[in-house]
């Protein structure tokens, strides 16, 4: 039986990134995937902000397909606010490329890729974890890290609890007219529990989708028979994702012998639904830890709940931040969505404010910001957002 210092489960990118990290601090590290290689099952919208770039550590490649520099927000009577930066802010990528290339780094570093390596079963002995494989192998490891995804059975059944909530998420990739190929499209009211979006391909394509409570891909049909969305269609549907997203992080993220990190963790912006940024920020932190825990013999609960506090210290605020916008987006109507919405639209310097320091990885700083630029008549909106911010 093989012995690891760390072994990691899944190689999404956060996956990825805590192998390379595990490894990169000299502990020996295993990187089990259960399919044939990185990137598949597509689950994710594929915009990446400039943080989540960086996070990131690759240097540009085809797994970039373009850049974007913009948004427009539709409210669910028609309101409409547009904003454009002067500079890219956010870049579409090909998720399949852009995990194979994060694989490539771990292994890079060290890390023992093993594909098609599905984990059924954790065995805790001798301060040691077992890791039942199908087919009958076994791997042992001193620290498990559960990059698994939203659905994290194994980090679960070790004692990780789940996120607060799971939104159904639902995508399509179609032939579709944008009115501005550099700009996102994000639609309030179209579903509870999140938003819908338009991502503009290169070649008159879109990545149509939405997250909500429930009945994902029922909701995302409707939403594609909207006249705003119906009347720009130029053929039917190449290609469907759908997934759960995982809204609100654990409370306890380590216990004896494990770490979870990305959406095993629940680490992903309830602003926008995005998981790369967060959990890659996460999931060094998490290489790190179970580095050192793992070579210090000492994998203890105690000693493991350092990557617990660790990644609240860099993400807590943020992601605590963002529950409250989502849970504020949530009890509007669609009436106060117009009002919102109409509102920021007829405010100049508020453009000029999201367009200079927006940020989809940290909201929180824009949201700072618009604070200094809101007028006497926009006492309503100020309480919205000093709830938000606590």
């Amino acid at each position: 039986m093989e012995l690891f210092d760390v072994a990691v489960i899944g190689a999404g990118p956060a996956g990825s990134m805590a192998a390379k990290y595990a490894a990169k601090a000299g502990a020996s590290t295993a990187l089990l995937e259960e399919h044939a290689g990185a990137g598949w099952p597509v689950q994710c919208a594929g915009l990446l902000g400039q943080e989540a770039m960086a996070e990131s550590e690759l240097s540009v490649g085809p797994h970039i397909l373009h850049a974007m520099r913009g948004a427009t927000v539709l409210s669910p009577g028609g309101q409409r606010l547009d904003f454009k930066a002067k500079a890219s802010r956010a870049w579409v990528v090909d998720r399949r490329l852009f995990d194979q290339a994060m694989l490539a780094q771990a292994a890079a570093r060290g890390a023992d890729i093993h594909l098609c390596a599905n984990v059924r079963q954790i065995r805790r002995e001798r301060e040691r974890s077992i890791l039942m494989l199908a087919g009958g192998c076994e791997i042992e490891s001193k620290v498990v890290i559960s990059a698994e995804g939203v659905s994290a059975l194994l980090a679960r059944r070790a004692g990780i609890s789940p996120p607060q909530m799971i939104l159904s998420g639902a995508q399509v990739q179609v032939p579709f007219a944008a009115d501005d190929p550099e700009k996102v499209e994000v639609h309030l009211g179209v579903a509870p529990g999140l938003f819908g979006w338009v991502i503009p391909l290169d070649g008159g394509s879109a990545r149509i989708g939405l997250c909500a409570r429930d009945l994902g891909c029922e909701r995302l049909r409707s939403f594609l028979k909207t006249d705003i969305i119906k009347k720009r269609l130029r053929g039917s549907p190449v290609a469907l994702n759908v997934g759960g997203l995982p809204l609100g992080p654990a409370a306890v993220t380590a216990v004896e012998g494990l770490l979870a990190v990305g959406d095993a963790a629940g680490q992903v912006k309830p602003t926008s639904g995005g998981g790369i940024y967060p959990g890659l920020v996460a999931a060094k932190i998490a290489g790190g830890v179970a580095a050192a825990a793992a070579q210090e013999d000492d994998c203890s609960a105690l000693r493991l709940m350092e990557y617990d506090r660790l990644w609240k210290a860099a993400l807590g605020r943020e992601l605590e931040i963002g529950m409250r916008v989502n849970r504020m987006l949530g009890r509007m109507s669609d009436a106060e969505l117009d009002e919102l919405v109409g509102y920021l639209a007829r405010k100049p310097r508020l453009i000029k404010a999201i367009e200079e320091h927006g940020d989809i990885d940290r909201p929180s700083r824009l949201m700072v910001r618009m604070l200094g630029h809101l007028d006497w008549d926009a006492i309503r909106l100020a309480r919205l957002l000093g709830y938000a911010l606590g």
